[in-house]
Parts: structure tokens; sequence; C-alpha cells
């Protein structure tokens, strides 16, 4: 009876279309037209149209009003709930916003169109349907806050989904039953999108699942040990790289699926390279853990713009004529790709691996927010890399597991390198003092009930690091030479685009350095960042799995990147080459060191670490006289917001320069993170930037709490500001612009766009949307104003030659 109610108020989302403005757009040539989701809204709120309600319409609401605990107040909201499916909440606001007679006017006979006739025809309509709605004898529907939120983004899916011509064709004859019709459409739709989960099959065991004969204790422990029950809706594991944290996480959400716990899955990652290198690997395990088609959850959705993969596969555009047959596998195809077509319906697919942002979009004052967040509630979230987020995020992600957790969900959060302050506050609970901290076990997994012990691996990994005071490019030269010569594998890991192109060059020029040594796509040697175009990305990601992955020939190379390559990449380097960097940052670039068994050329043994470090090792001369800025070398105060980690790892590593990694892992973060450590620091001046660091991490608090969707009713729910002025990372926007004539690059690529980042762009625009390259030897090159780039094989740069 509920659902039928609700399916009665959902009925009527497009009240609002019965205006003789939106009546108009029928007629190409109509000057006077108008909208429907604030006209709906001002229908339901202004008494100059309450007064000119027909009388079926106020019958027909008196009786719904029947069906809430709260009357009046309970229906009022579902239906502006309903009516606002296009994605942001028609509110009291809006309707304020406007005058009066600017709305009233479209609701008054025009035209021969009376559109109080048109309520009434809804009137009838919504009875004739859902006929067992008006049945009295049925209990209240309670319509908090929380429900409204639900049944918004619940109509704003229905709507989308019922206006897809590939469900939904139009109607062949008048004769035609429409709602016969329509119910075997929709049953079809939700069918072929994934919506609704196959008849549930216990999956295959772990070994038929994974490949692994041996699962790791962590494995053992979520395939089989953990209990499901309450405590266990939010999790946290914290265990070294390499440790086998994703089998244990879809192991995890296996048992979950089975138990009729979840319906679905979403893994997120930090970034859109680590999201494309898991992605297989999730396609993969779900295969193998459903042999059975029929029984098998899916399609299985790699939700990154610009990389969309439906199992497997490029998604399907419709037939040229427009037309969709059934018995068509490729309409099918198409079918089952739909939540694979737009970046808001991600989350609408069973099974997704994708970054985070998807996620976080759904606590956000953004359009469809609500769709996501629906689609999510029934979701395995899991949250791998956790502590990658910043204050910002952090602060974002923390609405959303709380929200996520609190109306049933499940959530796993996955690290190698948590610090307490994080940690506590994902689970609500003040941070634990430094000696209290670093005693909690490790690797370990936390849940509501506490924190206890995960069983260590035999694995144990003793790593030397090498302090090296300087931090110019021609002094590594020497060892990388006799590194490569040696046959090592080397990854640089740069803190900045700047410096991997900086160094690259510098190898370049340097006559000894082999040509074979240097990593290449297609034939064409480059480093590895985020500034290069979509197209690039991929085959350059493809590579790098491809040269350092665990099947990877042991030929010598030499690897320079940033960031993009220390998270969530399964590589292998014999010898480590990094920037300065915070010891949690440190920890997780260790852990492309080594990571397989493999027999290592002469020297490189034991793995090492090449540290680079400022002369000294000392930062507290880019400290101001009174300590209130900093300015630091290698991205040190840009790139990492907070330096006194960094010197405090500098600080730890000058007494323990050889690391026992897992063992090591608990001490050696708070250490360098936990706030009493910090502390330690002897120069005063460093206090006094901790309170700028303290102040920028409230001021992003804040701003994260002022754009997380507020819990309120519809009415008073109002989204301020725009979608363009809410990110879900500070800082990460930029500029996408089209290239007027597609350019073939060096890497066997087409390059139709590319973005900017927003420090590239200089000037506040408006910037075009469209650029004409002009060609250069290896690249083109093009403007933004005053401001000239180039794009070759070192990706997106400044071009100061122009």
């Amino acid at each position: 009876m509920e659902r039928e109610r609700l399916a009665a108020i959902a009925y009527l989302h497009d009240i609002g279309k019965c205006n003789w403005g939106f009546q108009a757009k029928r007629d190409d040539n109509a000057w006077q037209t108008t909208g429907h989701v604030i006209e709906g809204a001002a229908l339901l709120s202004l008494a100059e149209l309450q007064q000119a309600w027909p009388p079926e319409w106020k019958k027909l609401l008196v009786e719904m009003t029947q069906w809430f605990d709260d009357g009046e107040v309970g229906l009022r909201a579902l239906l502006l709930a309903s009516i606002s499916h296009h994605g942001r909440p028609a509110s009291d606001h809006d309707v304020e916003s406007r005058s009066t007679d600017s709305i009233v006017k479209w609701w008054r006979p025009h035209g021969g169109l009376d559109p109080m006739q048109g309520l009434t025809e809804l009137a009838l309509g919504v009875r004739r349907t859902f006929a067992e709605a008006f049945v009295t004898d049925s209990a209240h529907i309670v319509a908090t806050a929380e429900f409204q939120q639900r049944f918004a983004g619940l109509v704003m899916l229905a709507d989308w989904i019922a206006s897809d011509t590939q469900f939904f064709p139009y109607r062949q004859t008048l004769e035609e039953d429409r709602l016969t019709r329509a119910r075997a459409s929709a049953a079809r739709a939700v069918a072929a999108i994934g919506l609704v989960p196959p008849s549930r099959s216990a999956p295959a065991g772990f070994e038929a699942t994974f490949g692994l004969q041996s699962p790791t204790p962590l494995q053992v422990l979520l395939a089989s040990g953990h209990p499901t029950a309450h405590d266990a809706r939010l999790m946290l594991v914290e265990s070294e790289t390499g440790s086998g944290k994703t089998e244990a996480a879809l192991a995890w959400f296996l048992r979950l699926y089975a138990e009729g716990r979840v319906d679905g899955l979403y893994f997120a990652l930090p970034t859109r390279v680590a999201a494309r290198e898991l992605y297989a690997r999730v396609r993969r395990a779900i295969e193998r853990a459903f042999p059975d088609l029929v029984q098998r959850p899916g399609p299985v959705l790699l939700a990154v713009p610009g990389y969309v993969r439906v199992d497997g596969e490029e998604p399907q555009l419709p037939n040229p004529d427009g037309r969709i047959w059934e018995d068509d596998d490729g309409a099918r195809r198409r079918e089952r790709a739909w939540s694979g077509e737009r970046p808001k319906r991600f989350l609408a697919a069973p099974i997704a691996v994708g970054t985070v942002d998807q996620a976080l979009l759904s606590v956000l004052q953004v359009k469809h927010s609500l769709l996501r967040s629906v689609c999510l509630d029934r979701h395995l979230l899991v949250v791998d890399e956790v502590h990658a987020s910043d204050t910002y995020m952090r602060a974002v992600l923390r609405e959303l597991l709380q929200g996520h957790c609190s109306r049933g969900g499940h959530a796993l959060l996955l690290s190698a390198t948590l610090g307490e302050a994080a940690r506590s506050a994902f689970f609500g609970k003040p941070p634990l003092p430094l000696v209290e901290s670093t005693a909690l076990p490790y690797p370990a997994l936390t849940d509501r009930s506490g924190t206890r012990t995960v069983r260590r691996t035999s694995m144990r990994k003793t790593v030397h690091v090498e302090c090296h005071e300087d931090l110019t490019d021609a002094t590594l030269l020497d060892p990388l030479h006799d590194a490569l010569a040696a046959g090592a594998r080397v990854l640089t890991v740069c803190n900045t685009v700047a410096r991997a192109n900086s160094l690259l060059r510098a190898v370049e020029a340097d006559g000894r350095f082999d040509p074979a040594w240097f990593f290449a796509v297609n034939g064409v040697a480059c480093p590895h960042h985020g500034r290069f175009a979509c197209a690039d990305r991929e085959v350059l990601d493809v590579a790098v799995s491809s040269h350092f992955g665990k099947h990877s020939d042991g030929s010598p190379l030499l690897l320079i990147g940033t960031q993009t390559l220390e998270q969530s990449l399964d590589i292998d380097a014999d010898w480590l080459v990094t920037d300065p960097c915070p010891m949690d940052v440190l920890l997780q670039r260790i852990g492309r060191l080594h990571r397989h068994r493999r027999i290592r050329p002469e020297g490189f043994e034991r793995p090492n670490v090449l540290l680079r470090m400022p002369p000294g090792s000392d930062l507290t001369c880019n400290l101001n006289v009174n300590g209130s800025q900093f300015r630091g070398p290698a991205g040190i105060g840009r790139v990492y917001a907070d330096p006194r980690i960094v010197q405090r790892t500098f600080d730890v590593l000058r007494e323990r320069s050889t690391l026992v990694l897992p063992d090591d892992n608990r001490w050696l973060v708070e250490q360098c993170t936990h706030e009493d450590a910090l502390e330690r620091l002897p120069d005063p001046r460093w206090r006094r930037l901790a309170e700028e660091v303290y102040g920028r991490a409230l001021q992003h608090g804040l701003l994260a709490k002022s754009v997380v969707l507020p819990l309120k009713p519809f009415g008073e729910l109002h989204y301020h500001g725009t979608d363009e002025r809410i990110t879900t990372r500070l800082g990460d926007d930029g500029w996408t612009v089209t290239l007027a004539q597609p350019v073939s690059h060096c890497f066997g690529t087409l390059i139709d766009s590319l973005t900017v980042p927003h420090w590239l762009l200089g000037e506040r625009g408006p910037w075009p949307e469209s650029v004409d390259p002009e060609p250069i030897d290896g690249g083109f090159r093009f403007a933004l104003g005053q401001r000239h780039y180039r794009y070759t094989r070192f990706g997106l740069e400044k071009d100061d030659d122009a």
C-alpha cells in the first residue's frame, strides 16, 4: 500500500507541465515559454493558485493528505521532492525569489488552453492508475527529511530511466495499453541496468575467485571470519602495501552480497590511473565468483569519465536511425551500458570502480546528488588509500560515511598508512595520545567496537633509506647511470610535473644513457604524470603496467613520474629514488619497491631508497621571521601543505635509516604525523606555522560543511550557489578546451581535448571552449588569454618560448 501511494505521488512529478508556457514549447516559433519545476512548486505554494485549483484536484489532495502522519506538511514535502526530479530541489526560496505575477500568469487560461483542466485530468488519471493507494485502512507514511531525500533521488532515477526511448519507446497507436507496456518496460529496464540483482547464489570459493591457493590472514578474516553484524557497517583495514587488501575487500563484498546485506559495490580510488588499474582485477574476480551468467551481478563498470568501460568494453552508441530492437545484441549491450552513459548515473551500476569523487558528489549540493546517493545506499562502498584525502575531502567523506552507514549501508576503508587523527575522526572519537596510538596493533581491523590485530604474514621487508642532501638533477646522473648499467629497474618519483620533466631532460642530455633504458610509449621516451590528455593517459597507464607489472621482463628501465605512480598500482622496481615527502607518502612509494618475488640484479638484492633532501635535512630556513609563512623546495608547502610532517620525517630518518616493514609502519607514521610528535620540533617558528596550518584546516572543514547537502525537508532544502563552484577536491579544477582540429600525437593517439590545471591558467577567464592548435616539433601549441602552452611527449607545459 505504501508503495502504491508513493508511486501515485511520483505520478504527479510533472504537474508543472500543465502551465501554458510549457505547453507552448510544442511550437518552435513560440516567443513566450517557461519551465515546469519552479512553476510546479508555485502551484502548491501560492495562495492565488490554490484558490484556482479545480474541484477534482482539491479533492485528490485532501485524500492524499490523510496518508501522512503530519498531514498536509508531509504531502507537500513529498510532492516537492517529486517535482525536483531534474536534479535540484525546488524550494520555497526559489518561488519567493520570483514575483508572484511572473508565475501566476502561466496558470491562467491562455490561447484556448486552461492549465487547471490539465490538473483535473491528472487527478482522474492517478486515481485510475493507482486505485489501491486510495484504500483508507493503511498505516501513515512518516515522511522524515531523510525519507523525503531518498524518495527524491529515487524519482530522479525513475524519471531518467523512463525518459529513455530505448526502454520506453513512444506510443505506436492510440489503442496501445500504455500502462501494461510501461510496467513490462520498467521490469526489463531495471533488470538490464542491474538495479535488481539476480537471484542470489553462493559465489565460488576464494581460490577459484582470485586464483590464490593460500589467502593471507586478512583475506581469511574478511572472507569468512569477521562477523557481518551492526558494528561492521563501517570498518577500517590497515595493512601494508602488497598484503592483498583489494582481494580482502572483494571477499567482504561477496559475503555481504550473498547474505543480502548489499546489492552492489562501488570501489573508490584516489586517482583515475588507480581506478583503471584496479578495474580489470575486479571484473575478473566477479566473473570467476559467478561463472553462471544468469547469477552474476552486473554490469561491471569502469566509472571514470573519458575511460568508461562496461564489462571490459566501450559502451555502444544508439543506431544512427535511433531504432532499438529487442533481439539486437548491440541494443541489449547498450541497455546494459545505461549507467555508463553519463557520470551522474555511474553509481546506478551494480558493480563499479571509479574515483572517490563520484561517491563524494552524492553528498554535495550539486545536481542529481540525491540520485547518486540513493544508488549508493544499496552498495558496499570501499574507499582505497583513504589516507590520501586532504582536510576538505576527509570532512566530506566523513559526512558521506555517517549518512551511508546510518541508512543501513556498509563501508570499508583501506589504508597502509593512516594516522591517528584521521582514523579517530572517521569513527567519531577523540584522537588517542601519541603513546597509545603508537601502541595500536598493525596490521589491524577497526570497526565500531574497537581495533583488533590482524595476524601478520611472513612477509617482511628491510629497507635502507639513504638521505641524499642535494635536490639538483645533476647529482643524480651518476647513480642513475650506474644502477641502469647494472641492470636495475629504477622508479623515480618527483613531487611536481616540472621536476619530473626537468629530470628526464637532464638524463636525456647526458650522453651516457642508452635510449633503450628510458620508459617509452610507442618508442617515444616520456615521463608519467597527470598533465596528459585522456587518450595519452590511457596508453601511458597501460605501458606502466606492462613495463613494471608483476609479469614484466627484467631489463633495465628508468621510469620518472609524479604521485600518479605511488598509489594503488601493482608495479615493482629494484631501486626507488624519491623527492622529499611526508612519512606516510614515503611508505606508499616504498610499496612499489621489491613488491614481488623476482631475481634482482647484483647490488639491488635488498630494497634501497635514495631520498632527495635539502642540504642539512633542514627546512627551518624556509620559514619567515615569525614562522607565519613557508616557501620550500620540491613542492613542500604546496603539494604537501604541512611541512612540519616532512621535517619530522627527515628527523626520524636521521635516527633510523633502516626500516623493517610492516613492523615499523605504525611507529613511523605516528612519529611523523601525530600532533604530539609535531610539537617536538624545537624552533618556535614551527609552532607559529602550526597555527596557520590549523587555520587552513578549520577553514577547509567549514567550507566542506557549507557545501554538503543539509538534512532538511523539501521546501526548506535549497542549494546555494552553482554546481560549478562546488568541487570534491579544493584547487583541483581547471579548464577543458577542445582542439578545433584533432591532432595525431607521437604516442599513436588522437588528441581532441585537454584540461589546463587552474594553477597554470594564471589570469581569470572567460576562456574559449575551443582553440586552434599550432603544430610544433613533436606536438602543438595554443593560447588561452595571454598565456601560451605546448603539448608534447612531456605533456602540457607553459610555452615560455612562444
